[in-house]
């Protein structure tokens, strides 16, 4: 057998000794923090909490995807090839997690971590920040709005769209209750606090906050009342036709 050369041998021991310290990146279904509620031909729902000083492991986004904060948390993001980034996210934020995007995420704080992530399964196009940040290097376009009625049960305030996604916040006043749901296209709505739901046959569910309701095209809206003295918020996810 003819031996190796030197040189090859070294270069062999380094690639070998690279991919042994480079770090797997799994899908962001074998993340072990994301734990799927929903699956249907539109979305994926991901409820996560992560203790304090632990890690979500490095993963890889196959599709755009729409996180929403359930809590505040500093953090730190990590990225391969790119500097660490620390951040400070505040309950409510809405960040998007692009298709193609691979991070991990470490808990920096004494809180824990929580999020719902909406994976958005028809590929999305043509982003734009409305009322709120959801790409951070993009401007906000936020339309203006005439004061409520003062017969209003809820206020709605756009957030951000793409050509096939329509994202609102919606606030329930106060000992309100507000139908929601259009029948001709599928819509998500995701709790931010505490509310009560009626389902078809009027039976109350409670919902807390990271709790969601899927209501499928064809389908009459559903109520959502609000039992408390604040505001309860909501954001709606409605899949344009």
């Amino acid at each position: 057998m003819q031996a190796k050369h030197p040189f090859l041998v070294v270069i062999s021991c380094l690639a070998i000794a690279a991919s042994a310290q480079a770090p797997a990146i799994v899908p962001l279904a074998s993340e072990p923090h994301h734990h799927l509620a929903l699956h249907n031909a539109y979305v994926n729902v991901y409820q996560v909490e992560v203790a304090p000083h632990d890690s979500v492991l490095l993963h890889r986004h196959d599709a755009d995807a729409i996180s929403i904060m359930l809590s505040d948390s500093e953090v730190t993001v990590r990225a391969p090839g790119k500097p660490d980034v620390h951040q400070k996210l505040r309950e409510g934020q809405l960040r998007l997690q692009a298709r193609g995007y691979v991070h991990s995420t470490s808990i920096d704080g004494d809180t824990t971590y929580r999020n719902v992530t909406i994976e958005l399964l028809v590929p999305q196009q043509t982003a734009r920040n409305l009322c709120a940040r959801v790409i951070a290097a993009l401007p906000l376009d936020c339309p203006s709005a005439p004061a409520p009625p003062l017969t209003a049960t809820h206020i709605e305030q756009p957030q951000f769209e793409t050509s096939q996604t329509y994202l609102t916040l919606i606030r329930v006043l106060p000992h309100q209750s507000a139908a929601l749901g259009d029948p001709d296209r599928p819509e998500l709505i995701v709790a931010l606090d505490a509310v009560t739901t009626l389902d078809e046959k009027g039976l109350g569910n409670s919902l807390h906050p990271g709790d969601f309701v899927w209501l499928a095209a064809g389908k009459a809206s559903r109520l959502f009342e609000n039992n408390s003295d604040k505001e309860a918020r909501l954001i709606s996810f409605a899949l344009k036709p």
